[in-house]
């Protein structure tokens, strides 16, 4: 509710918002008050003036005490409100000195939401890579009204994300809309698909200009802050960034191939997969690591359907199910020396090939 300017008042008038009384008491402890800072009634009573409100204190202290019988979250048997009803708050009173309320005042010291929930929350919002900045930003705004406005500070200041380049598309969260629907109804989609060009890096283009994609969504997927939908032909799957969706809509035709994508695709391991948004075949693959290098292959691999034996001292294997592509072989890579994979022997000799490849790119002309 916007603040007006204070009107003038003649004895007997009474403001126009004087009947939003009880509810701009209830809003300004909200927002001010937490279990570390307090308000006192005679700042609220500064906070009224400013929408033209006088009000007794022995008012504004009835208001308060209605508020904490419907709010405070300890059982009352002799009480009709029934904690269904109560709204998960607690407002209680102290003498203690807190900040700007040196002979104490009211603290709300329990709320729906835990604060270490809003923050994990508001981290997850600055750690999406498939939000725009201001979407991202509307979504902290939200959450912070959540909670006091001293803890909202702390919401925007407590962590920064690193090397996390947000989407530039701001249609992304009505996409995900239209295809969860889609998939509920078990119906097509249709889509242009967007991709950069060297001719404008700052804005993506049409990948088949004017051209729509036709698909068959069956599910989506959230991968290293992204969004994917996973979509089947027949006789493959095929993923798609839906960040790099546009003009998403939901056909009136049937989804194609139910039977065969239930008999071909098994999501229960499809999720556990390495590197699936790359493609590529499915192996069963083990690879050798020095043990420096565990936490960086646990990140990698997980836990669940990956096997890891200690051979000696200083090395580990992990065998993991994992989709093999370029991508595959260049991550191995990166630990040097310090990788290698052993088995199958077609995937090894995979590897020989790609490093092959890279290596004559750098041979002298």
């Amino acid at each position: 509710m916007a603040e007006k300017k204070v009107q003038k008042r003649v004895p007997g008038y009474k403001s126009e918002n004087q009947k939003y009384k009880s509810l701009l008491v209830m809003q300004y402890i909200l927002k001010n008050a937490d279990d570390e800072h307090a308000v006192t009634i005679g700042q609220i009573e500064d906070h009224l003036a400013k929408y033209g409100i006088e009000a007794e204190r022995r008012s504004i202290y009835r208001d308060i005490h209605a508020m904490m019988e419907l709010m405070n979250m300890e059982q009352d048997p002799d009480n009709e409100i029934t904690d269904r009803e109560r709204l998960g708050y607690q407002i209680v009173h102290t003498r203690k000195p807190h900040k700007d309320a040196p002979n104490g005042g009211y603290l709300v010291t329990a709320r729906p939401y835990k604060f270490t929930d809003l923050r994990l929350l508001a981290e997850c919002v600055n750690s999406a890579r498939f939000l725009s900045e201001n979407q991202a930003r509307t979504l902290r705004r939200t959450i912070s009204g959540l909670c006091s406005k001293e803890q909202a500070k702390l919401l925007n200041t407590d962590s920064t994300v690193v090397n996390r380049a947000k989407t530039a598309n701001t249609s992304v969260m009505d996409s995900i809309q239209t295809i969860n629907q889609a998939i509920r109804h078990g119906r097509q989609i249709r889509f242009k698909y967007l991709s950069y060009s060297f001719d404008n890096m700052r804005t993506q283009v049409e990948r088949r200009p004017g051209k729509f994609y036709v698909v068959n969504p069956y599910k989506m997927l959230i991968d290293n802050g992204f969004f994917y939908l996973l979509t089947y032909n027949g006789m493959k799957t095929i993923v798609y960034r839906i960040d790099r969706m546009k003009e998403v809509k939901e056909l009136l035709t049937a989804r194609e191939w139910e039977k065969e994508f239930k008999e071909n695709v098994d999501m229960d391991n499809y999720t556990k997969r390495v590197f699936s948004m790359f493609g590529g075949k499915r192996e069963r693959v083990t690879i050798r690591f020095i043990d420096q290098r565990l936490d960086t292959v646990v990140d990698q691999f997980g836990i669940a359907g990956v096997k890891y034996e200690k051979i000696d001292d200083t090395h580990f294997t992990a065998q993991a199910d994992v989709e093999i592509s370029d991508m595959f072989y260049s991550w191995v890579c990166g630990f040097g020396r310090r990788a290698k994979i052993i088995d199958p022997p077609h995937v090894v000799e995979g590897m020989r090939e790609f490093v092959k490849k890279v290596s004559d790119m750098y041979e002298p002309k």
